[in-house]
Parts: structure tokens; sequence; C-alpha cells
């Protein structure tokens, strides 16, 4: 039987109860009321969840019966006038498709709780890949690159530009901290300065951030930072950087024989991928360019182009002194993927990135930094003398069984589940054995540290940039194994998986826009009090205004270890005379008693902003 025969049998319409009742056409109907129901009538005060008997009482039930009789018409109608098309199932299944996806998007609008989240995404991503598998998508191969480009450019900024927004407020409403918005404002002023990445509220004493994390890309951005001395400067960067990966993203995709709008499917697989996009909504950080670089290393790796492989493995070891893993398994994905004689530079990217890594680990042992951070992230795998890289190292051969048993506790099986749901459990759907290199890097940065150091294991913190992208692409390498129906269809849903994903984590911080909008005098009186310090001024500020006033060489974090108190009440402020101006938080309950101390110490008050901040100079 030739191949289009097969096609044809392949897509005869249904039998049985889904053709005789017109099933999927009565769902897609259900959905999309539904969906337009959540938009009309749930609000604060009348969730469909929290307030669930309320939310019926809105709606009688006579019209949902009518209303859905009424659309399931229509379409039947519809379909009838089709009967003769080629594709007579596409009304149903589109509608089916695009009722699902509507429906996730609205339940999951501003949802916080993973619970609900994982209950719509299941029975949502069910029937929108069924509704995928039953249409004939190969008529969307037929879309122009140009045009797959376009979308892709349109869905990318769009995304980019509400991520900066929100990302932007935040800061502007004082929600970030000198952990790590602070510490990277005060090292690029001092970048900027001299050229040095010299900060005072890092280690609370003079020291080069270099010398904690050794991050000499952050040198790439400066030339930016020279021209836009500001915080949103590196705010903006981080998603613009981030996001630009679905540049290489494209170029795999082509490679492996995506076309049309499934190009475009892939590509929002990876922009809507939670693991790119929730850190991007916490501070900054240098692990904001692991998705560009490793993506584009990927790349270069899969068209085993040899000096782009290099290269980008350099720039890739320069984000982090951890960094280096990320080649290593690579390289080592390489080496095993090969069958000529490329399959050396695996090896070779691998050997000299452990190389660094043993390199950097034990210059930067010599600040004290890297034990300290060491003993932080793997404190469950240290006792003893066991310390540092190779007492970790000894102690995992020692006891492989206590390790793998630290791969999953409660909060990192719910993490697994946010970081494969956006891919349908795709990057574990391969024989290939080889590419679960791939996976090492997520194995241990987030499963293994996570189960001691909990940021590692949360969404949100900038630890899944690297880790997200190396699954973004085995998952792409796994769907391009499929056979092209598989494929397509697989890839659709896919991409709805990763839409529905999305939509919850970026509209719960659309508050902060709202908020940001209510209290914009009030925030920007705040900001002009704290820009007018001298600039050449020694300050301590409380650590939600510290990012705010660290354009300066002398800044440092106020926190409890700075009071000295007795029966709950302040007795004294250590190294008190060292600085020239203080930056209270005026909801602090410390605040009252430090302001007597200063006043009786000869400190005069300088500006205050009621219900924020209170500034004391000397």
């Amino acid at each position: 039987m030739s191949e289009e025969n097969k096609l044809q049998v392949k897509k005869q319409p249904e039998k049985g109860l889904f053709k005789s009742f017109g099933l999927p056409r009565l769902i897609a109907v259900f959905f999309w009321f539904a969906g337009i129901d959540l938009i009309v009538f749930s609000n604060k005060t009348v969730h469909a969840v929290w307030n669930w008997q309320d939310f019926i009482n809105k709606i009688p039930f006579y019209l949902i019966v009518l209303r859905t009789a009424l659309g399931f018409t229509v379409l039947t109608v519809v379909r009838f006038l089709l009967r003769k098309a080629k594709d007579p199932e596409f009304v149903d299944s589109a509608a089916l498709f695009t009722g699902s996806v509507f429906f996730a998007c609205t339940a999951l609008f501003d949802c916080e709780d993973f619970h609900p989240i994982l209950g719509v995404f299941a029975v949502c991503v069910v029937f929108a890949a069924y509704a995928a598998s039953r249409m004939d998508l190969a008529r969307f191969e037929k879309l122009p690159f140009k045009a797959s480009a376009a979308i892709i450019a349109v869905i990318a900024v769009a995304t980019a530009a509400f991520v900066c927004l929100i990302a932007c407020c935040m800061h502007l409403s004082f929600k970030t901290s000198c952990f790590d918005m602070g510490i990277f404002t005060q090292m690029f002023h001092s970048m900027k300065t001299n050229l040095t990445t010299n900060t005072t509220c890092e280690r609370d004493v003079l020291l080069p951030h270099l010398n904690v994390h050794a991050s000499y890309i952050l040198y790439l951005l400066l030339p930016f930072y020279a021209v836009f001395p500001n915080s949103l400067t590196l705010i903006i960067a981080q998603a613009v950087i981030s996001i630009s990966g679905v540049i290489p993203v494209v170029l795999i995709a082509r490679k492996r024989g995506f076309k049309g709008l499934f190009t475009v499917f892939v590509s929002a697989v990876y922009i809507f991928n939670s693991g790119l996009l929730a850190p991007c909504l916490f501070h900054f950080h240098e692990n904001c360019f692991l998705p560009a670089l490793l993506m584009w290393l990927l790349y270069a790796v899969d068209e085993r182009k040899t000096i782009p492989i290099y290269v980008l493995s350099v720039l890739t070891c320069l984000v982090k002194e951890d960094a280096p893993l990320f080649i290593i398994c690579i390289g080592l994905y390489l080496l095993a993927d090969e069958k000529g004689k490329k399959r050396i530079h695996g090896g070779m990217i691998a050997l000299l990135s452990l190389v660094y890594f043993v390199f950097i680990m034990k210059n930067l042992a010599g600040t004290g930094s890297a034990d300290m951070m060491m003993g932080q992230r793997f404190s469950i795998l240290v006792f003893g003398n066991n310390t540092g890289f190779t007492g970790i190292l000894k102690n995992v051969l020692s006891n492989p069984s206590y390790f793998f048993n630290l791969f999953f506790s409660e909060n990192s099986l719910v993490f697994l589940l946010q970081m494969m749901l956006p891919l349908l459990f795709l990057p574990f759907a391969t024989t290939k054995i080889h590419r679960y290199f791939l996976m090492l890097p997520m194995v241990i940065m987030n499963l293994v540290i996570g189960s001691c150091y909990h940021y590692a294991a949360e969404l949100g913190y900038h630890y899944t940039f690297g880790t997200a992208t190396l699954l973004i692409f085995m998952a792409i390498l796994n769907c391009s194994d499929l056979k092209e129906e598989a494929k397509r269809t697989v890839i659709t849903a896919a991409m709805a998986a990763a839409l529905i994903t999305a939509v919850p984590l970026l509209t719960q911080n659309l508050f902060q826009y709202e908020n940001y909008q209510k209290y914009k005098s009030y925030y920007a009186y705040v900001e002009s009090c704290l820009a007018s310090i001298p600039d050449d001024a020694c300050v301590i500020a409380a650590p939600n205004y510290l990012p705010h006033v660290a354009n300066r060489n002398e800044i440092y974090q106020l926190n409890e270890d700075d009071y000295v108190t007795a029966s709950g009440n302040v007795t004294a402020i250590k190294d008190m005379n060292k600085y020239d101006y203080f930056v209270l938080d005026a909801k602090d309950g410390n605040t009252r008693g430090a302001i007597a101390i200063l006043e009786s110490n000869g400190y005069t008050l300088f500006a205050e902003c009621k219900d924020y901040i209170v500034i004391y100079k000397k």
C-alpha cells in the first residue's frame, strides 16, 4: 500500500461513539463556554475555585444547556458543510484543541497553587494532544520560513517586553534586595568606575565579586551599563539575553526537520518554558547568559562546527565556576553521539572544562568563598574531613545508594514536575542512553543540591537557566526522532503544554505592575530621598532599599546582626560610627530603637517617607 493510501486510511473519521455523537465537538463547545464564564464572572470576590458555590449561582444551569446545544448545532452545521473537504474532522479537532487550551489558560490565570495547575494541565493537555492527533497537520508545514520567523520574533519580543515590565516594576516597588540586585548594582558601578568588580555589601568587606564567583562573562555587559548606568539595565538585559536563545533554537529545529508552523511551535516551547521565564523575574544573575550560550553551543554540536564548539565552550565556562559541568556533560554527549573523527572534540571540551573547573575552584578556595559555597550547597554530602570537591566526590563513590536517595524529596518531585510538564516529559522519550548526559546537570544542580539548599529546587531562582536549556534541547532531539505524523502531533501538544504552564507563572505577577501604578508617586518620592544621599557617602541600608543606593564605593546591608539587643530591644548598633548614613525600613520592628540610639549619638534626621524609609546622617 502506498504512503498516500496509508495516510488516507489513517485519517478516516472515527467509528462508534465519537462519530455518532460528535463527542469531541461537544467537549470543545463545553470548554469554550467554560472559559468565557471564567472571563466574565470570575474575579477577586467570586473565584471559581475558592468561592465555587457563588460562582455556580451566577450561571443558571438552563443557560449552560441552551448555549451548549446552540454551539454544538452551529459546529455541526459547519461540519456538515465541510463534509467533502480533504480533512472533514478539522473543524471538530481545531475547536477541541483551541477550546481546551483556552479553558486551561483562563482557569489558570493568576493561579499560584501548583495542585490546580497540575489538575487542569492533566485534563486539558490530554484533550489538546488528542485533537492534534486527529488533524491533518501537514498543511501547516507550508507556511513560508519568513512568515514563521516573523511570528517567532513577535512572540519573543512580546514575551521579553512583558517579563521586563513586570521585573522592572518589582524593582521600582522595592521588591528586590541586596542579594542579588544590590551586589550586581555595586559591582557594575565598580566596573564602570575602575574596571574592578569590588563590592562591600556581598561579604560586608571590600571584596572583588570575582573572588566569590568566577563570572568573567559579566564584562560583556559593561558597555551597555556604561551607557545606561542603572539597575534596570541589568534587569532588561537578563530577559533579552535569555530569550535571545530562541535564535539557535530555530536553526536547530530546521535542521531537525521541523518546517513551517512547527518551527514556531518548537520556538514557543523554548520561549514559554517556565525554567527560563521564572528566573527572569528574580533580580539579576550571571546565569542569564547560560540559555543563549548553551543553545548556540548545542547548535554548533548538532552541526559539528568545530571552532564554534570551542569558542562557545570557553564563553560558557566564563559564566560561573560551576558552568564547566554543562560543558563536561555536553562533551560526553558529543563523544558518545559522534561516530566519526569529530567525536574527539567532545572528549577535548569535557577534559579541558574539567581541568578549568578544578583550577578555578582551587583559585576560589584561596579566598575562602569556594569552600563555603561548596559546604553550603553540598552540606548533605559532607562530613568530617571529607570536604571540598574531592571529599564530596569520594563520599559519592563510596556510598552511591545514599547519593541516589537524594534525587527525590517532596520538594524535588514537585520541581521535577514543574520542569517536565512544559516539555511533556519528552527528555525521557528516548532509548539513546548517551542523551541522558544532558540531564545530569539537572540531577546534580537541582535535585541533589536542592535536597539541602532548597532554592536550587525551586522555580523562580537562577538555578534553572542552564538545566532547563539542556532539557529543551533533549525534547527537540527526541521529538525529531519520531515519525513525521507523530512528530507534528507531539510538538503541537508540547507547544500547548508550554503555553498552559507559562500563563499562571506570568499572570500571577501582574499585581506587581498594578501595585507599582497604584503607588507610583510614593515610590518616586522614596527614590528621590535615596537619590539625595551624596554619592561619596558610606551608607548602610535595609535590604530592599540597598539596590537603589548601591551606585557607590561603600554600601553595606543592615540586618539583625548589626544590632545588639536585650529583651527584644535594640541597645546598640555595631560599628555605628563607620557609616555616614543609615537607611532604615520604617516597618522594621528594630527601627524605633535604632533611631533612639542614632539620635543619642549625634545622628540627625535626613529624610523620611511614612511607612517606607527613615534616613539618618552623621
